[in-house]
């Protein structure tokens, strides 16, 4: 059997499929399909080899040494120097590619993930985020700022993730936008919040709730076990979360990788922060932050490479219900 389900926001159609469901044990263990480099190349993440680095643009500092710095990616896909220069190509448009590319390198040991690390030192991480989008945000060249992780790291294991600035706003980002304000225009409340309030209500796709937050598999799942945690409050901005959503943020992710490491033996995942663009022509106090998370198990389809559908053989009521069981 299968079910179409329309995910709410950017309106696209998922295939849920149910002959039969597949559980953790469907999926095989990753390995990696590459092989890194590390043993023969020294890893210029790691604390003692910080010379092998760009200069670090924000750092936090402990008696003992640092335990987050930031560093601008000596591979950019957006460099920080020029002009737009837009222009035609015929029919075609291009414009340099201007912005900021920074390496977020989470912790001084090398082994560490967001799996094992504790719950203090994600807050950290999470506060180095935020100060680098203070910071980033203050350049009027740029329209989005994007937080984005993938684990394990293509080319270096070490735990990183990735601060980019952007002259244009992401294609998802503005079909997300449309969705919040075309429904806001319609029944005058936030979309999110009204998925927020349905997943409460329905509690079958809820994997946790804390004060700040709620952690669920959504409705219209795209992939197996994807996970989203969403702000109770309303808010467009990542970067204006208090003090106080960031310390529940950091116990949050903690047992969420906890929990995808336990049941599906250490997962590889893809992480994203959305948050509502910067300049005030594109800025949506409508829009809702949150984080996505997508592990990447299972391989895409032709029927959704050509059709732009998903096809989900993890209903979101079971992945939530064992992460739920997971402690």
């Amino acid at each position: 059997m299968a079910e179409l389900r329309r995910e709410p926001v950017e309106r696209r159609w998922v295939v849920i499929t149910t002959n039969p469901p597949r559980g953790p044990a469907d999926y095989v263990p990753y390995k990696p399909p590459y092989r890194v480099q590390e043993p023969l190349d020294p890893c210029p993440f790691c604390a003692g080899r910080e010379g092998m680095t760009p200069p670090e643009v924000f750092a936090l500092r402990k008696e003992e040494g640092w335990s987050v710095r930031v560093i601008p990616n000596k591979f950019p896909f957006f460099h920080i120097e020029g002009v737009f220069d837009r222009r035609a190509e015929g029919m075609y448009d291009a414009m340099e590619a201007v912005g900021a590319h920074e390496i977020v390198v989470e912790a001084p040991d090398h082994d560490q993930s967001l799996a094992s690390m504790d719950s203090k030192h994600i807050e950290e991480i999470l506060g180095a985020y935020q100060a680098r989008m203070i910071d980033l945000k203050k350049d009027a060249r740029f329209q989005h700022l994007l937080i984005l992780k993938n684990y394990p790291g293509i080319f270096n294991r070490h735990p990183h993730s990735h601060l980019l600035a952007m002259p244009i706003v992401p294609r998802t980002i503005d079909d997300e936008i449309w969705g919040t304000m075309d429904y806001y225009k319609r029944k005058e409340r936030c979309i999110f919040c009204d998925i927020l309030r349905e997943e409460q209500s329905a509690k079958k796709r809820v994997v946790l709730e804390t004060p700040h937050f709620l952690v669920f598999c959504p409705f219209a799942s795209r992939y197996p076990f994807e996970t989203w945690i969403v702000p109770k409050l309303h808010s467009p901005d990542y970067h204006a979360a208090t003090k106080e959503m960031m310390v529940d943020l950091s116990l949050v992710m903690a047992s969420l990788f906890s929990r995808f490491q336990k049941l599906l033996a250490d997962p590889p995942y893809s992480l994203v922060f959305h948050s509502s663009p910067l300049q005030p022509r594109f800025h949506q106090e409508e829009y809702h932050w949150h984080v996505e998370i997508r592990l990447r198990i299972g391989l895409r389809e032709g029927f959704e490479w050509a059709t732009g559908f998903f096809v989900n053989p993890t209903p979101p009521e079971n992945a939530a219900a064992y992460l739920r069981e997971i402690e």
